[in-house]
Parts: structure tokens; C-alpha cells; sequence
């Protein structure tokens, strides 16, 4: 299998810390899924950094076994994280760096356009970006992380729900990330799913997550932690271990299971990778 990711490599400067980390959602989701996906499967990060990053960014890729075709760009993303006393963490002085001027390359364009499963991001940030890679042509399917849908905890604000999922109806599998008590903002994703012909794919931290296809919903409770750390990488760290389960078995029951299971691994210990 060749899993695709396609997005941001991002310098994560945590509140209190010195130096940034390495991460970003889409960097995130490919070092997880090179765990989850098993040795057999090839895993894929393009993206654009700043020069000054590019050989920190290519190192770590190098030794977790993942190809990658990274664009020199302006300069490297960088985002501030802020961790409450429960773990939770809040996004805040976000710059882009280069992402909204990266015309993604030809040897990029032939990679996605081979892919079996093509990883993407949407956030507002980034929406001419995000939009352009949607169209790029692929024989695989689209997984869309809509990053910025649960309003407060996202980086940019509350966004126009309906219009925004409308938009990608032809994206293979929709995944939202959303606090545990956004009863409403769930209601509304589980009727829109009804109108979407691909797979949606609900978290919603402490409150569990819930896959919704071909009708049926499964739902499968969040696995209890002693404590909470870190919740920055959750997401991407379930939606790994949860399309690998789903692209080898078809299972949806198992694939929440090990979604679950490995995020509240991720979330006991700093850093989203």
C-alpha cells in the first residue's frame, strides 16, 4: 500500500520550551502512520519548508523510514502550543511560512497521482492550498482531516460547517476532531453524513469516536488514561492506527479499537509524534 500524506511540516514552539519540535499535522499523521501502517507499506510526506528546517525535517523522516519530497520554500510553518492543566492544548500565533506559495512539483503531482490513500488537511489557513491539492488526480482515495470544524479549540476560529464539508463531497473519508462536549456541532456532522457518499469519521477526545458509512454508525468509548499530558498529536495519531485498520481489513469496529488505543497512548507524554 502507498499512503500519500500531503500538507504541513510545522515547527511546534510549546509555551515554556526553548526550541520547537518538529511536527504539524501532516507530519504527525505520516510518522504514525509509517508505525501503524506496518514495513510493508510505503509511506509518502510531500510538503514545503524553509531551508534552515529542511535537513532537521529530512533526518527525522530518513530514520522513521519514509519517503519524502519536501520544497524549499520561504520559510518553515511555525505554530505556538499552549497546554492547560488537564493536557488539553490551544493553538495560537500561527504563520503558514510557505504554504500558501508552494505550487506543488511534477515529481510530487506523479507520487499522489499513484497513491492507494491520499492524506490531506483543511483548515482556513491554508484553504487555496488545500483546494488545489484536492483536484490533484490520484487512482487512490482522499482522506480529509478538517482541522479547523470545532470552532475555539481549532487554529483559526469557527468556520461555516455545512458550506465547508459540502464543498469536498467527493472526499473518500471525512474526519473532525471535536471537544467532548459538542453535542451540537455532533448532531450536525452525524445528519450531514447522511448527504455525503464517503465515510465520516468523528473524535471527540474523553467522549470516544464514531465512524459513520453506508448508513451504519459504529461507536467505540475513548480508552481511560491515568493522565492526560499532551492531546496535541491525538488526532493525527488515531486517524493513522484508524485507516490502517480500515484499508487492510474493512473492519470499522476494530478500526475505532485501534484508533482509540493508540491516542491514548500519544496523549500520556509531550509531543504529537
Amino acid at each position: 500500500m502507498k499512503v500519500v500524506c500531503v500538507g504541513e511540516c510545522c515547527l511546534d514552539v510549546y509555551e515554556g520550551e526553548a526550541a520547537p519540535r518538529l511536527g504539524g499535522i501532516t507530519f504527525n499523521f505520516a510518522i504514525h502512520a509509517r508505525r501503524a501502517f506496518g514495513p510493508e507499506a510505503e509511506i509518502h510526506l510531500l510538503s514545503t519548508v524553509g531551508e534552515d528546517a529542511y535537513h532537521l525535517f529530512a533526518q527525522r523522516l530518513d530514520e522513521a523510514g519514509i519517503h519524502h519530497d519536501l520544497k524549499i520554500g520561504p520559510r518553515t510553518p511555525s505554530i505556538g502550543i499552549r497546554l492547560d492543566e488537564q493536557g488539553d492544548r490551544s493553538f495560537y500565533k500561527y504563520d503558514p511560512g510557505g504554504l500558501l506559495d508552494w505550487q506543488p512539483s511534477l515529481s510530487q503531482q506523479r507520487i499522489i497521482a499513484d497513491a492507494d490513500l491520499v492524506v490531506l488537511t483543511r483548515y482556513q489557513e491554508i484553504e487555496p492550498l488545500f483546494n488545489t491539492l484536492l483536484q490533484l488526480p490520484t487512482r487512490g482515495k482522499r482522506v480529509v482531516d478538517f482541522a479547523d470544524i470545532a470552532g475555539a479549540s481549532s487554529i483559526t476560529g469557527s468556520i461555516d460547517v455545512t458550506r465547508t464539508v459540502a464543498a469536498h463531497h467527493h472526499a473518500d473519508v471525512c474526519i473532525f476532531g471535536i471537544p467532548s462536549t459538542a453535542d451540537t456541532l455532533d448532531r450536525h456532522l452525524v445528519a450531514l453524513a447522511d448527504e455525503h457518499n464517503g465515510m465520516f469519521v468523528i473524535t471527540r477526545g474523553e467522549a470516544g469516536a464514531k465512524a459513520i458509512a453506508q448508513g451504519i454508525t459504529y461507536v467505540e468509548p475513548a480508552v481511560p488514561v491515568p493522565e492526560v499530558v499532551d492531546t496535541t498529536g491525538a488526532g493525527d495519531c488515531f486517524a493513522a492506527h484508524f485507516l490502517s485498520e480500515w484499508s487492510q481489513s474493512g473492519d470499522l469496529q476494530q478500526a475505532l479499537v485501534k484508533g482509540c488505543t493508540a491516542a491514548s497512548d500519544i496523549v500520556q507524554r509531550l509531543g504529537a509524534n
